[in-house]
Order: C-alpha cells, then structure tokens, then sequence
C-alpha cells in the first residue's frame, strides 16, 4: 500500500472576515517517502467574478518564496509559517479588502504527489452611510418615490419601510 502527498488541514473551507482584519487561510500537508521531487506550494484565486481569470497571488518553489505576482495584495500576504517545506502552506492575508472575496486554493507539489484544497473567503463590509432622497411633487392625489441606498456593504443589504406618524398604513 503506498501513500501519497495529503492536505490535512480540512477542518474549515469557509471564512467570513470583516474588513480590515487579518486571515490565515489553512493549508498543511504531510508528504510520503516516494514524494522525491521539489516541493512546489501555489496559492490561486478563483475571483467570484468568472469573467475574470484565476490568478496565481503567492508561490513557494525551489526553495523560494515568490509574492509579487498580484499587485493587489503585494505586502499584504505572506505564508503563515516562513519555511512552507515544514508542512504549513498557509497564508496570512493582512487589512482585508472587500476585493479579497473569492475562492482561494491552495495547490501542492511533489512528484508524484499532487493535491489541492479550495477555501471560499467572503470579506464583510460595513454598510456606508446612507442617503435619501424624495422624488415627485409632495401635493395630495399625487405620487412619489421615496428612496433609500448605501454605496457599500456586504451582504447585501435591505431596506425595511415603516410610517412612524399618523395611524394610517402606507398604501
């Protein structure tokens, strides 16, 4: 019975952060004796939007780290543990931005051993301030449009309209 290459860290692959904070997304693995060839520890992202392609955000490989392939998160990530070839391929992501949300998997290598683990992240975003406004003449027998948004927040956020004078109910 021969044993290969396996990720152990399953125990969560869903993480929800607010904005700003820091995650440190799971990823250790142990590795067999016919493992033999360079250790190679690749870190994806799937972006929610499937217009836009995966992208490669950090890599260990001979020996080295590699982290400047995304501008976006440059000096924001780093694996958890300095030296990945101890079994850890975590990653830290540092000041989380709403643009962090999306699919992370992390992939490892070493021939002939391959595996690879997804991790969805979500990065909450507080609702921003929000504006009213009323359209339409404000005269009896008329109509008007009574609105209400926020330029940010995740989830999506919803609205709850309540009259607070008078008894009558709205229409």
């Amino acid at each position: 019975l021969t044993r290969s290459l396996s990720i152990t860290s399953v125990d969560q692959s869903m993480f929800e952060k607010a904005q700003g904070e820091k995650v440190t997304l799971p990823c250790t693995f142990v590795l067999s004796e016919e493992d033999e060839g360079p250790l190679d520890i690749e870190w994806v992202l799937i972006p929610a939007d499937n217009q836009k392609k995966e992208q490669i955000i950090i890599m260990y490989a001979v020996d080295r780290i590699y982290n400047h392939y995304y501008a976006a998160m440059t000096g924001r990530m780093q694996f958890t543990n300095p030296d990945p070839r101890s079994g850890d391929g975590s990653l830290d992501i540092l000041n989380l931005k709403s643009a962090d949300t999306g699919t992370y998997q992390c992939k490892v290598k070493k021939a002939p051993g391959v595996q690879s683990q997804k991790i969805q992240l979500t990065v909450l975003v507080k609702p921003a301030r929000t504006k009213c406004s009323i359209e339409g003449s404000q005269e009896i027998g008329k109509d008007v449009i009574l609105k209400c948004a926020s330029q940010e927040g995740s989830p999506l956020l919803s609205y709850d309209w309540r009259r607070v004078s008078g008894t009558q109910e709205l229409p």
